[in-house]
């Protein structure tokens, strides 16, 4: 279900303006107000007390595009937050769905396909799965099993930095970096990918928020996953945080095996 309070979670708040903080306010504050009065944006950025620009500013960070698609949005948000959820077990349950099918709505088949063809595109080269939080070796370590039971070339990589800068160093053209984060945008994994793009190596960047402007140009493809439940009214508990990096993994593991390559 597409949600715009799930696109929120995409993005750091320190990349917000003063003016965008209080539209998001406002909007956590009187989510069904808005959507029962089918409110415009004339009193929206009124009531929020900023300008059309902000507003519009807002929608382009989370690339929605336009104040309708917006309304809707904000629509499944109330919809979502209206529905009565059984507890225990059955809770748990609903937040694992609410999960996946965020980011079922979020995740672009496209990026998919793109990220296939270049871990296909390997050609006596090699495949380094890289996971920059600990708490992500799982995933990564799920994704590098299979490509190198497929017999890829496959090296599993951690944040060690020297490790990283001897790999780099010694990568060759058709090399493939896939980064798994779930936080991004960190000032010593940005210099690490700016320091491969320079290098013209390929880089596929798997992240919980949207990657910075400086290391975009040097990405070949990016996914950018829902990883925190956006709205603690609809479900209160905890999910493992691995999840949706599971989740990408095995759509990805899916459409390799299902696809012509």
């Amino acid at each position: 279900m597409r949600s715009f309070l799930s696109k929120l979670t995409t993005i750091d708040e320190k990349d917000l303006t003063i003016k965008e903080k209080k539209i998001v306010d406002y909007i956590k504050n009187h989510l069904k107000e808005i959507v029962e009065t089918n409110m415009k944006i004339e009193r929206m950025a009124q009531e929020a007390g900023t300008g059309y620009s902000a507003i519009y500013g807002l929608l382009k960070k989370l690339n929605i595009k336009g104040f309708r698609d917006f309304a809707i949005l904000l629509a499944n948000d109330a919809e979502n937050q209206e529905i009565n959820i059984a507890k225990n077990d059955e809770n748990v349950v609903y937040g694992y769905i609410n999960l996946i099918k965020q980011n079922y709505a979020l995740i672009e088949k496209r990026s998919i396909f793109e990220t296939l063809n270049v871990i296909r595109d390997v050609s006596n080269a090699r495949v380094f799965f890289c996971y920059w939080e600990n708490l992500l070796s799982g995933p990564a370590q799920e994704l590098f099993n299979f490509f190198y039971k497929e017999g890829y070339n496959a090296i599993l990589l951690d944040s060690d930095q020297e490790i990283l800068k001897d790999r780099i160093n010694s990568s060759v053209e058709n090399d493939v970096f896939v980064f798994f984060t779930r936080y991004g945008n960190s000032s010593r994994l940005n210099s690490f990918i700016e320091s491969i793009g320079e290098l013209k190596r390929k880089i596929v960047y798997v992240s919980g928020k949207v990657a910075s402007n400086n290391i975009t140009q040097y990405l070949t493809s990016i996914h950018t996953l829902i990883v925190d439940n956006p709205d603690q009214k609809v479900f209160k508990g905890h999910i493992s945080q691995s999840v949706p990096f599971n989740y990408f993994n095995d759509l990805l593991i899916y459409h390799y095996l299902n696809s012509e390559g």
